[in-house]
């Protein structure tokens, strides 16, 4: 901030200039004294809170703009701490439905342009925020890809990461899995050096992580976690001084089991509600964090205590000194309400300015140009389905087999081989399917197993939009099958394509980054919708398909995976091969 700033903003609350807008007859809604306070006058100048006085001891000039609150409770804007918002909508889309949902801020990673596209890409996303009434922070990519011995990907260099970091708008590091740090990742330990050094925060990713390891895993300055399913696992992390992230959003909901938490008597500043994604469908039909905050107010939360969780907690916690609360020198991020408890919000305020009246979005949203270098990142040729066929070494009789365990949880499956001619044969008959992972930014660098526990029986599924590396997935009934969906995936360049009998039926375009349509947010719901049901057209028995095929490239969950180089053992961090003998 600069001094000029600081003088205009004190000669305002000394009476020396006028406030742009002053604002009356609201109830405020004050976090650090935990009370409701009647009666007061908020005057505001260039987008700050100037002061906060009596309405009998105020008065302005004629001229000077009056918002009358009507009685509504005024609380700070709400703040996602945790998200990712680098796919599936371009930012300008998410603008009115955030502000609409009372989020005025939000806090995301940009692990998947990174890992994906690189740091072009990262730049673009950067610049694609701004000038935008939403506010957005960001979290410098750690992990790029994740474990560089088992997948490939673009990824973003120490220098790149570093000059990232240093940025005002960066605020700490993404989530690392813990597997890797508590091993000695170099990588990891010298960006959270530079971190600490900054005085950033360290996003923790602890699924798992109990007793020694998570202690060994605090050691390197991880000061938070949104993976927390349980009390206990959340218990211990407060103990160790870690924030509890509390997620309920579209991958996990853990509100009702971190319920539990109010009545511990923990200290409360350490808790924050965050949504890790909202899908244009939840934004669409639910709202935003008002959404995650009404839910914490209906399992036993105090309003107050909800609306901290998403507030000052969170400024707090990111060190962001002009956020959080309705108090002098904060930025006027206001939520009027008409109902605490509900989180009805009747308006929204950022930066001093109206941007939600009645419900209605009211702001100006700048749409993106992303340019056509961010519109064509996909570099891999194009496939026949012989590409995908395995020959069958000599002498091999059994044959690693990925078996899907629960929505994100798969293992490893030992079968004879089903061979016909020295090749291995699909058999959808007995849900054992090929399944491809395809480095997105080299020709025909792959890798080609079998996966049991789909349900696929005819055509195929392809998608970029796989956690972190952001490569190619496929999995189908045939390899012709899965050399079609590639093919038209790669000429999309990027998104999710279903195909049955040779043809599309479902294709979600994704061409900025591979993972971000240029759709509006009613097309993204209607085609986010679709996905799953066209995934069951084509056999598949999960509750939720598409977010378990997303997953199973994923090697930051266990146990048997597969990536672009392989099959990947994630306990023993080591690529296995496909047969045995």
């Amino acid at each position: 901030m600069q001094k000029e700033t600081l003088q205009t903003l004190l000669m305002t609350a000394r009476g020396e200039a006028l406030p742009d807008t002053i604002v009356t007859n609201g109830r405020i809604v004050n976090v650090f004294t935990n009370t409701i306070e009647d009666g007061k006058t908020i005057a505001l100048k260039n987008g700050y809170i100037t002061s906060i006085e009596d309405e009998q001891r105020t008065s302005y000039p004629a001229g000077v703009p009056v918002l009358d609150a009507q009685g509504a409770y005024l609380s700070p804007g709400f703040m996602d701490a945790h998200t990712h918002l680098d796919a599936t909508y371009p930012f300008y889309e998410l603008v009115p439905y955030s502000l609409k949902g009372g989020t005025t801020t939000v806090i995301s990673e940009c692990g998947m342009v990174g890992t994906g596209s690189g740091i072009e890409a990262v730049y673009s996303f950067i610049e694609s925020t701004k000038g935008q009434p939403l506010r957005c922070y960001f979290l410098a990519p750690p992990l790029t890809p994740p474990f560089p011995k088992m997948e490939h990907a673009k990824g973003i260099t120490f220098s790149q990461f570093a000059r990232l970091l240093k940025r005002d708008d960066f605020v700490g590091i993404g989530e690392a899995y813990w597997t890797g740090i508590v091993d000695g990742d170099e990588r990891v330990l010298k960006q959270a050096a530079l971190a600490l050094s900054l005085g950033k925060t360290l996003e923790g990713h602890a699924a798992g992580a109990r007793g020694t390891r998570l202690t060994q895993y605090v050691l390197t300055g991880i000061s938070s976690c949104h993976e927390s399913t349980t009390l206990e696992e959340a218990m211990e992390k407060l103990r160790y001084g870690v924030y509890v992230m509390i997620r309920e959003g579209f991958v996990r909901k853990e509100l009702p089991e971190l319920r539990k938490l109010k009545d511990t008597g923990v200290d409360m500043r350490r808790l924050i509600l965050v949504s890790d994604f909202f899908d244009g469908v939840m934004l669409l039909e639910e709202g935003y964090l008002d959404s995650i905050v009404r839910k914490a107010i209906g399992y036993g939360f105090s309003p107050m205590d909800a609306i901290k969780m998403a507030t000052i907690n969170v400024a707090d916690y990111y060190g962001l000194r002009h956020l959080g609360a309705i108090a002098p020198l904060r930025h006027a991020d206001i939520l009027f309400l008409k109902d605490l408890e509900k989180v009805s919000i009747a308006g929204v305020m950022v930066n001093g300015t109206m941007v939600v009246e009645e419900g209605r979005f009211t702001g100006k949203v700048n749409r993106y140009e992303y340019g056509a270098a961010m519109e064509h990142t996909i570099k891999a040729d194009f496939f026949s389905g012989a590409d995908f066929r395995i020959a069958v070494p000599p002498r091999r009789t059994r044959i690693r087999v990925i078996e899907v365990a629960n929505e994100t949880i798969t293992r490893e499956g030992i079968y004879p081989v089903p061979q016909r001619d020295g090749m291995v044969v699909p058999d959808p008959g007995n849900d054992m399917i090929p399944i491809t992972v395809i480095n997105r930014n080299a020709g025909k660098r792959f890798s080609v197993g079998l996966i049991k526990g789909t349900g696929i029986k005819s055509g195929a599924f392809a998608t970029t939009l796989i956690w972190d590396t952001c490569n190619i997935l496929a999995m189908g009934s045939s390899e012709t099958d899965i050399a079609s969906a590639v093919n038209r995936l790669i000429e999309l360049q990027g998104g999710i394509v279903i195909a049955s009998a040779g043809k599309s039926i479902l294709e979600f375009p994704m061409p900025v980054y591979g993972t971000v349509p240029l759709l509006s947010m009613h097309e993204i719901a209607e085609r986010t919708k679709a996905i799953d049901g066209k995934i069951k057209e084509i056999g598949a028995t999960l509750q939720k398909p598409f977010l378990t095929f997303q997953t199973i490239p994923f090697t930051g969950l266990p146990f048997l995976r597969i990536t672009d180089r392989g099959l990947a053992d994630i306990r023993n961090k080591k690529l296995v091969p496909l047969f045995l003998d």
